[in-house]
């Protein structure tokens, strides 16, 4: 972080998810007190994400797990200041692309089909307005606090936190704007030079399969969940790392006094 960008605290609320059942695939249920019906995210395992195709999936994925930041270049090109607008109106303006078989595999029902509707709200001698999605078919519904649960969920459960941006400096705005186009052109020369994915799970998956403290064959993947996986990925990465303090330490060839000495725990956690 620069000296001049700002320290703006993230605008979301933070929520808090019981990770154990994250991690056996458990269902999450959302049942927000001021929003009708309830959904239920199904936990995706590595078979769903496969059977799907992966760069679909993380297409689809980044609509619920992207916030403002993640699509400012986009939105700058449509005249909206990404500091400006919620990560819930932009997911207003995306849901629609959601594909129908992705929303399926996730909550069992097509969130396409969802329409904006606006409530009337009173807030002491003002009336708010604000922006649901809703399906009276199955009268569900998601307003901004449900759609938080969701993001925050997925986010979770695939280890994907975007980094947020906010600025109102000026100065700083248009800099953000030429490093996504900058960091753009990167990606489109490396993927026409060096055939580059923008995703690309294979070389993650083969470093684990072939990792002698992995304990999933190639076959047995498809049935494991991806918060499951993903924490595996991260423990092997800290067990490693752990490993190699604890032989420097016992070398001689290097001073841990100053070592957190959290860091020689490889069962912190992740």
């Amino acid at each position: 972080m620069s000296q001049s960008e700002e320290k703006i605290p993230s605008r979301n609320p933070v929520i808090q998810f019981d990770l154990l059942k994250c991690y056996f695939g458990e269902p999450y249920i959302i049942d927000v007190e001021d929003a009708d019906g309830t959904i239920t995210i199904y936990s995706p395992t590595f078979g769903d994400l496969i059977e799907y195709g992966e760069t679909k999936w993380y297409q689809n994925l980044s609509i619920f797990i992207g916030n403002t930041t993640s699509y400012r270049l986009p939105l700058h090109k449509m005249g909206i200041d990404w500091n400006e607008i919620s990560d819930f109106e932009l997911f207003v303006m995306l849901y629609k692309q959601v594909e129908p078989k992705f929303s399926e595999l996730l909550f069992h029902f097509d969130i396409s089909k969802f329409e904006l509707f606006v409530r009337e709200v009173e807030e002491g001698e003002e009336i708010k307005k604000i922006p649901v999605l809703y399906d009276e078919e199955n009268s569900i519904e998601i307003n901004e606090m449900v759609y938080f649960h969701i993001s925050q969920y997925l986010r979770t459960c695939f280890r994907s936190e975007p980094k947020e941006q906010i600025t109102h400096d000026p100065f700083l705005k248009p800099l953000y704007i030429q490093k996504d186009e900058s960091d753009i052109r990167n990606a489109e020369w490396r993927k026409e030079n060096k055939g580059e994915r923008e995703h690309s799970l294979l070389p993650i998956i083969s470093a684990c399969v072939n990792h002698p403290g992995f304990k999933w064959r190639t076959d047995e993947l498809k049935s494991v969940p991806m918060f499951q996986f993903m924490d595996s990925v991260a423990r092997l990465q800290i067990y490693e790392s752990t490993k190699a303090l604890l032989v420097g330490a016992n070398s001689g060839m290097a001073d841990h006094s100053k070592t957190n000495p959290e860091l020689f725990n490889f069962m912190r956690e992740v």
